[in-house]
């Protein structure tokens, strides 16, 4: 028996005891690793199972693989240019890679509640963040009109202070007109 599992946007073909090397996983080596996204398990001559093809996934299938080592891949270059200008990059790419192992294809394993609450990493609580009170509301009178106004942050107001004081209250000029 052997199934199709994506880690990382890419889909292998996972059988038991087979290495595969995939985009960096954030586990250390020795970590056992649950691989709950199965497309597709596949049953061979003489296995018990169907085959079965998940849309997406496959439900209660999960495949068991162990963290063998970190490695990096082969160096690429990446080469740039743009011809009669005078211009050339060059830059290598060199991937962060995992070797897995797979243990098992099958049935996903039920932890008992005691194994989960052992396994499950303890976070210690976070303090609430206190309660912000709402702005103030002033009322200003404008031309007969009550008209509300927030206040608004300290810092805008530090803004529009210089401001302002810089514009001054131009005096009213009459232009020449009619006269009427």
């Amino acid at each position: 028996m052997y199934a199709i599992v994506q880690i990382g946007g890419r889909q292998y073909r996972a059988t038991p005891g087979q290495r595969v090397v995939v985009d960096r996983l954030d586990v250390e080596p020795g970590d056992e690793i649950q691989l709950q996204d199965v497309r597709m398990v596949v049953a061979e001559s003489g296995d018990s199972a169907a085959t079965s093809v998940g849309t997406p996934t496959v439900a209660g299938v999960t495949v068991t693989a162990t963290a063998l080592s970190h490695l990096r891949g082969q160096k690429v270059l990446v080469f740039k240019y743009k011809p009669k200008k005078r211009y050339r990059r060059q830059r290598g790419f060199r991937a962060e890679l995992t070797e897995i192992r797979i243990d098992s294809v099958g049935p996903a394993v039920e932890r008992t509640k005691r194994a989960a609450r052992t396994a499950a990493p303890k976070v210690a609580a976070e303090p609430e963040p206190e309660a912000v009170s709402a702005p103030e509301v002033e009322v200003v009178e404008a031309a007969g009109d009550a008209v509300a106004k927030q206040e608004r942050a300290p810092r805008a107001a530090a803004k529009r202070a210089p401001r302002a004081a810089a514009v001054k209250k131009q005096p009213e000029v009459e232009e020449p007109g009619d006269g009427a």
